[in-house]
């Protein structure tokens, strides 16, 4: 990361200026000039919300993952913390301006990092892709239980087990695998209301199961043009019950519609459809955040698993 330090005033005080140069931007940050004002702040990012839009940009303090939406500063030392909520921002000549706050960001020269999840296709048919969802299965289930997290995927197929959340969360999976075995979008959607919004978190459980199912389908849609219709009626239709959930989850929902996902669900995508380290790229995608990259996991092994069966009844085959 280039930065470098220069004096500007704020509130009547001379105070240094940090000048950060953006080491990524995600595909779907604006480059055209914006305005906007930080809806959250955390310890490793900050949302924006852009101007007349219902989405958020984040920047993102990391050195290990992209966000579609993604400002990433590859510097974890940065204090975000002093942006405060409500702060106006603005976007002028590639460079991102926090009010008075002494802070610029430059994204002029940053590259622009693409998710290429859709272009994976992932057969569960062969040897490899049932091992590897097996090793997948068994690292998550494992890690789950030594956090002791809320949902736990084996709860989830397990009728009456698990916590309260994940007995809630069962007949809606459930229900959701049918629907997108069958591609009866109209189930699909009566299933994600059930599931949308519910948990706690910033991004709750449900959301980040159905970020995560719809990475999987994507990655089994192949050439065939009914699964891929289905994924985008599926997803038009989600997105008018978003409200139900909030920004920032929404935000990730309708990325994940258009087959933006970030790095660690699609380097996961990647390593089933071409052989890769599963198992480092399983671990990988469940370190994001304290349960949201294991809820994502698990909606997208759930989304792996989906198929149509040969006989006349559609239901879904989720095989462990």
């Amino acid at each position: 990361m280039k930065f470098n330090t220069a004096w500007g005033i704020s509130s009547g005080c001379i105070v240094p200026t940090m000048h950060i140069q953006a080491v990524s931007i995600g595909e779907a940050v604006p480059c055209e000039p914006f305005e906007a004002e930080i809806h959250s702040v955390f310890e490793s990012a900050v949302n924006l919300r852009l101007e007349n839009e219902d989405r958020l940009i984040t920047i993102l303090v990391t050195d290990h993952y992209e966000l579609p939406q993604g400002i990433r500063i590859s510097e974890k030392n940065i204090p975000l913390q002093p942006l405060t909520v409500g702060l106006r921002a603005a976007l002028r000549g590639g460079i991102l301006r926090f009010g008075s706050f002494p802070l610029t960001i430059d994204i002029r020269s940053s590259s622009i990092w693409f998710c290429r999840l859709p272009e994976f296709h992932v057969n569960m048919n062969t040897s490899y892709a049932q091992t590897a969802f097996s090793t997948a299965w068994a690292l998550l289930n494992d890690e789950q239980q030594v956090r002791r997290a809320e949902i736990v995927a084996n709860n989830l197929i397990s009728e009456g087990t698990g916590s309260l959340l994940s007995r809630r969360m069962q007949q809606p999976v459930k229900c959701l695998i049918d629907a997108a075995a069958e591609l009866n979008g109209r189930k699909a959607l009566e299933a994600a209301e059930r599931i949308i919004g519910l948990g706690p978190g910033v991004t709750p459980s449900g959301d980040d199961i159905l970020i995560g199912f719809l990475a999987g389908l994507w990655c089994m849609a192949g050439q065939t043009q009914k699964q891929f219709s289905f994924i985008h009626s599926f997803g038009d239709a989600l997105m008018k019950i978003a409200k139900q959930t909030n920004e920032i989850s929404r935000t990730y929902l309708a990325h994940a519609t258009r087959g933006q996902f970030s790095s660690s669900l699609t380097d996961l995508a990647e390593a089933f459809a071409d052989g890769g380290d599963v198992a480092k790229a399983v671990r990988a995608a469940m370190n994001v955040g304290h349960s949201s990259g294991m809820d994502s996991v698990t909606g997208f092994l759930f989304g792996l698993r989906v198929r149509k069966m040969e006989n006349q009844s559609g239901a879904a085959s989720l095989s462990v």
